[in-house]
């Protein structure tokens, strides 16, 4: 059966110009998702404001791996497909037909799939994740226009340049727009540590949310604001500390809202102790931080829908007024302890007097290990 359509010679080869700058823009969305989901970096998500949700989702990954590989996998799969069709056209070129339109038919449905998963599970979207969806239906449409005639040497060497100049060009615009993108941390870079002279771990209610070990000789308690800039852009190398020593340390971490300065904070202090009921606290914390430009109550409710928790529930936590009470309790116990601003981190019982680097924290823990 034929399933591609037949045309000329001249828009065949703009079909494949077609296909191979679509899949150079897929393959830079994937590739720019894929070093954030590694790195934790934020992610400058556009307009849309939904990429920490979905990346705070279940279905992030597959199988344990990142969605944005598999979609690095896809393309590149494509431009090799186009480039043999263009350098040897006379090699077996209805199998790297029909590879293409198999590829960009699993391509599209996977996009699909989890575009619907945005809409209708998580309810929130990815304009990175929209991005690739639209770049995989495109290549799948383009995919059934085929012409049968083959390339002559003329049109090789003519085409292989401008795959060449277009390689390159992309090359060029990838290395000027990730820097710029991985430098973004959507607020205020600038932290401050208070002095928590007064402050001692041994303080910690016994509410106190920890992961890792509970015999663990390294604790790490972060005071933090769920709106603070400082938190926010220091959150990347604590998630990393977090998942390199999680057998090794525990994490706590204390709401210390400074609604003065953050008039979402208090809310999303709020919200965090209503995931805790549900047993989804860091969670919570995580996928608010990293997402802290969008903190209205809507926000809120949409990442707790998307973790799964109980949202009626939720919903009667967030409007419990000794919820409330709560919070802004946490913030006058602490200030008597010379708690004065976020993020303020402990290792036992020593306060870190400035915020120190992924390589500084290391070190400090591998001496508190020993």
């Amino acid at each position: 059966m034929k399933y591609t359509k037949t045309i000329s010679l001249r828009r065949m080869v703009w079909v494949h110009r077609a296909m191979l700058w679509t899949a150079l823009v897929g393959l830079f969305a994937s590739g720019y998702l894929a070093i954030v989901y590694v790195t934790g970096a934020p992610i400058v998500c556009g307009i849309v404001k939904g990429c920490e949700a979905v990346r705070a989702s279940s279905w992030a990954t597959t199988f344990g791996i990142p969605r944005p590989f598999l979609g690095l996998l896809f393309y590149a799969a494509i431009i090799v497909s186009l480039i043999m069709r263009t350098y040897r056209p006379y090699h077996r070129p209805r199998f790297w037909r029909d590879v293409t339109l198999g590829a960009t038919f699993f391509g599209f449905i996977e996009s699909g799939f989890l575009t619907l998963l945005q809409a209708f599970e998580i309810k929130a979207f990815c304009f990175w994740c929209l991005l690739s969806a639209l770049c995989a239906t495109v290549l799948f449409i383009l995919s059934f226009f085929e012409g049968e005639e083959r390339l002559g040497d003329g049109l090789v060497k003519r085409e292989l340049k401008v795959f060449l100049c277009s390689f390159i060009f992309f090359g060029i615009a990838s290395a000027i727009a990730l820097p710029m993108l991985l430098s973004k941390t959507n607020g205020n870079s600038n932290l401050t540590i208070g002095s928590g002279g007064g402050a001692r771990l041994a303080d910690l209610p016994y509410d106190t949310y920890f992961e890792g070990p509970a015999d663990a000789r390294v604790t790490i308690v972060e005071f933090l604001d769920i709106q603070c800039p400082g938190c926010r852009a220091y959150y990347p190398i604590m998630k990393r500390i977090r998942e390199d020593y999680k057998d090794k340390i525990r994490y706590g971490v204390r709401i210390f809202i400074l609604p003065e300065s953050h008039p979402n904070a208090k809310g999303a202090g709020i919200a965090s102790y209503c995931a805790a009921q549900q047993k989804k606290y860091y969670e919570f914390v995580d996928a608010a931080l990293v997402n802290q430009a969008a903190l209205q109550r809507e926000d809120l409710v949409r990442y707790a829908d998307a973790l799964h928790l109980d949202i009626k529930a939720f919903n009667t936590c967030l409007d419990d007024p000794k919820v409330a009470d709560e919070v802004v309790a946490e913030r006058k116990i602490w200030e008597a302890k010379d708690i004065q601003s976020t993020p303020t981190i402990f290792v036992n019982d020593q306060a870190l007097p400035n915020p120190p680097s992924y390589d500084e924290f290391k070190q400090i823990i591998e001496q508190k290990l020993r």
